[in-house]
């Protein structure tokens, strides 16, 4: 009796292993296919990401392009008026004797600037360089603007003369 006892522990612890090695290998089996549906969920959401991306952006320049198209009519005489009321504005800021001074005077800090970065002992090209290149975009802006002060007064001579013609 005491061998089948011991028999059928064997049998039973055994059996048990077999159990237990069963439930482990499903239970693995079982994690393995949660990460592979982790896996396959995260690509998805990837997916659907750039998918949505993809059609914001299409939605996007399908507006822009749609709002090129659509233009409400201008009026004319209107846009005329604007033009010109902005160039008077812009004649008369540019012919603006303080703006030719803060010009002129920046003007003289400049050149003053680049002579004495040249005749100093040490002289550092790169800021005579820069310098330069400040005088020179300074330079441009006062003949701009001298330039537009003298078409205004041509436009503005012209203008008189018809007016004594008719």
């Amino acid at each position: 009796m005491l061998k089948l006892t011991r028999l059928v522990k064997m049998l039973s612890k055994s059996r048990m292993k077999l159990i237990m090695d069963r439930i482990e290998s499903r239970m693995q089996a079982f994690e393995e296919s949660v990460e592979l549906n982790k896996v396959e969920i995260e690509e998805s959401e990837k997916k659907v990401a750039y998918f949505e991306g993809q059609i914001e952006k299409e939605r996007n320049e399908g507006l822009f392009f749609k709002n090129l198209g659509e233009n409400a009519p201008v009026d004319k005489a209107k846009a005329r008026e604007e033009t010109e009321r902005i160039e008077q504005v812009t004649k008369k800021s540019a012919g603006s004797v303080i703006r030719r001074n803060i010009y002129l005077g920046l003007i003289g800090l400049v050149v003053i600037g680049i002579a004495d970065a040249s005749t100093s002992s040490t002289s550092d090209w790169r800021k005579v360089a820069v310098l330069g290149v400040i005088l020179v975009g300074l330079l441009t802006q006062i003949f701009y603007e001298q330039s537009i002060l003298s078409e205004a007064g041509k436009t503005e001579q012209e203008k008189s003369k018809e007016s004594k013609t008719e």
